[in-house]
């Protein structure tokens, strides 16, 4: 029983001289052991703080090589290809810098597709038929005046210019906005479909809900404190005011001289209310987002 654990305890030791001797071997000597690991781990941190910069500096940002891709896609007119791109950034980094730009191109592409009375994707063309009013037919193809002006490249707007046999091209018009006040944005979205984003210039919106939802009321034009109708001439060169079915809720254009009591509400630019009128109908929803 002695012999055994003589031998045992000499295994023992050859395995602790050993394990001394390589570390000996490996960081110089055992009294070094604690700083050359210390040593060790430094050059770790420095190399994966260089790699760090390195990534920084190639601006490998959140979707940053997807939208190179995308504007390659561009540059090379392979339209189709360079918006699933830009969709798939502004699905999966919508926070992300490159998102906002996607956003804005996006947008844009959306815009010139819609409003092309060209292109008849999303619309149809309507036979004027006997008693036909503007009314009739915005109603019917639910669309609105601004829309149904641009796309059929009407010179008037009032009933005297509708004749039996003429053709309209109509876009019915599903939309809804999403005013996110965080954000100072205004989306418009066609169901799950991203349409166009809007820069809110001003807010003047007091509510204790953290989301409100409403509909597009009215759209009329104003000038010198007067509301105009749609079909109205004096329309045509008038703001654009669109009231919600919250009639203490407006979007309209941005006046830097604009009374407190005409301001309440949600203010974009001259040129964006232009737009929206093309694109939103009373009906749509609308979503308040804080």
């Amino acid at each position: 029983m002695l012999i055994i654990k003589a031998i045992t305890m000499l295994l023992v030791l050859g395995v602790i001289g050993s394990t001394i001797y390589l570390i000996k071997d490996y960081t110089g000597s055992v009294e070094d052991l604690p700083g050359a690991m210390m040593e060790r781990q430094r050059m770790v941190e420095q190399k994966l703080k260089v790699k760090t910069e390195h990534v920084q500096d190639s601006g490998n940002k959140p979707g940053e090589k997807a939208f190179q891709r995308a504007k390659e896609l561009l540059a090379e007119e392979s339209m189709q290809e360079a918006e699933e791109k830009m969709k798939y950034i502004v699905s999966f980094y919508p926070s992300a810098e490159c998102a906002t730009q996607c956003r804005r191109i996006l947008g844009e592409i959306n815009l010139d597709r819609l409003l092309d009375p060209a292109k008849l994707e999303g619309k149809k063309v309507v036979t004027v038929r006997s008693g036909d009013t503007f009314s009739r037919i915005i109603a019917e193809n639910k669309t609105t005046m601004d829309s149904l002006v641009h796309l059929s490249e009407l010179k008037r707007s009032d009933h005297r210019s509708l004749h039996p046999g003429d053709k309209l091209v109509v876009m019915p018009m599903e939309m809804r906005a999403v005013i996110d006040l965080r954000r100072n944005t205004l989306t418009i979205w066609n169901g799950g479909e991203f349409i166009k984003e809007y820069t809110l210039l001003k807010v003047s919106y007091k509510s204790r809900s953290a989301t409100k939802r409403c509909e597009i009321g009215l759209i009329r034009g104003e000038h010198d404190g007067k509301l105009y109708l749609n079909h109205a001439e004096e329309y045509r060169s008038s703001n654009k005011v669109i009231i919600l079915s919250d009639k203490s809720l407006a979007i309209r254009s941005f006046s830097s001289d604009s009374e407190d009591d005409q301001s309440l509400g949600f203010m974009l630019s001259h040129a964006d209310m232009e737009e929206l009128p093309l694109l939103l109908r009373p009906g749509n929803d609308v979503e308040i987002k804080q």
